[in-house]
């Protein structure tokens, strides 16, 4: 009996031993990697699906946007970052069979810096190889801010898009710390240094210098547009309010090219690449050993709430819609 209790004993302690392994060894291999990467990290992995087979070697290569767009320097983080995006466009532009990118963006937008940082990219590789930008549910602010850059739009009539401008939000938790008792006393080198605090009002004047940061970020946008629509920049402020757009009100007023759907990009695509027969393919996200030893990580409840409330990662202005 007290064999067959050493014998289980050992067991688990082996099978203990080898989840650590794998797991430092993930580690170790991610940081090492990363470390090496070079440049822009590297992103996440992606996995290259043929969607619709073609009789060409070339290809027209789609490449997701989907979600709120936010910075990732580690390069460690799945979804919509500029790390992700970037790296995806740096993969399309290295590949001599990619004559063409469909950008398809179904994005609320996000940050500022992420935004530009993929609108810029995007820009870049649209001067070698043409980046037609399709538009899903929701293409609205950084997301519309990312399809700047490409040569044409497609949005489907329903889509909504526009939310040209820049949003920054500052919590005030001044009546709920005084219901509950709670006093912060601040210890500051000058008079700005709170600035946006949420335990007190905000001032005339900090709202003066905050509005000064929007106004600055937001001409960067009305360039961006009306570079990208070659539309005046009068015109581009008479559209930029924040307002939502359908896709028929957009490309009524000039901010996208075509009504349609995947198809209807692809086609463009095609016809920009100058070649008919390209085959159709899909950067995906890869969930590798890495990402499924994640799981065994620990929950961050305040994280998982400030996401369900819709509150900023980080104080700052952002290309962001925000009903």
């Amino acid at each position: 009996m007290a064999s067959k209790r050493a014998k289980r004993t050992w067991l688990i302690v082996g099978i203990l031993v080898v989840v650590a392994g794998l797991w430092i060894t993930a580690l170790t291999i991610s940081s090492f990697s990363r470390g090496f990467a070079g440049g822009y990290a590297r992103g996440a992995e992606v996995e290259e699906l043929i969607v619709e087979e073609g009789d060409s070697p070339g290809k027209v290569v789609i490449i997701n946007v989907i979600g709120e767009i936010y910075s990732d320097p580690d390069g460690t983080a799945r979804g919509a970052t500029d790390t992700n995006i970037i790296a995806q466009l740096e993969k399309a532009e290295d590949d001599p069979n990619v004559e063409a990118i469909i950008l398809n963006v179904d994005s609320p937008g996000g940050g500022v810096l992420a935004s530009d940082a993929i609108y810029n990219k995007v820009r870049e590789v649209n001067q070698d190889i043409p980046v037609v930008a399709l538009m899903g549910d929701t293409a609205a602010s950084g997301g519309y801010y990312i399809s700047a850059g490409a040569s044409e739009i497609v949005a489907h009539r329903f889509t909504w898009t526009g939310s040209i401008g820049v949003i920054a939000m500052i919590p005030n938790f001044t009546d709920a710390a005084d219901k509950l008792g709670i006093t912060i006393t601040t210890v500051k080198s000058g008079a700005l240094k709170d600035i946006g605090s949420p335990f007190r009002e905000i001032t005339e004047e900090e709202r003066a210098l905050f509005q000064e940061l929007i106004d600055e970020a937001y001409s960067g946008f009305v360039e961006v547009v009306a570079e990208g629509r070659e539309l005046p920049d009068a015109r581009v402020r008479e559209l930029a309010d924040g307002r939502i757009y359908s896709g028929n009100q957009a490309r009524e007023l000039g901010l996208v090219d075509h009504l349609g759907d995947r198809d209807t990009a692809f086609e463009r695509a095609k016809d920009l690449a100058g070649n008919e027969d390209a085959t159709l393919v899909i950067y995906q996200q890869v969930t590798g050993l890495f990402d499924s030893l994640r799981l065994f990580g620990a929950r961050n409840p305040a994280a998982e709430l400030k996401s369900e409330l819709g509150i900023q990662r980080k104080p700052g202005a952002a290309y962001l819609w925000v009903p």
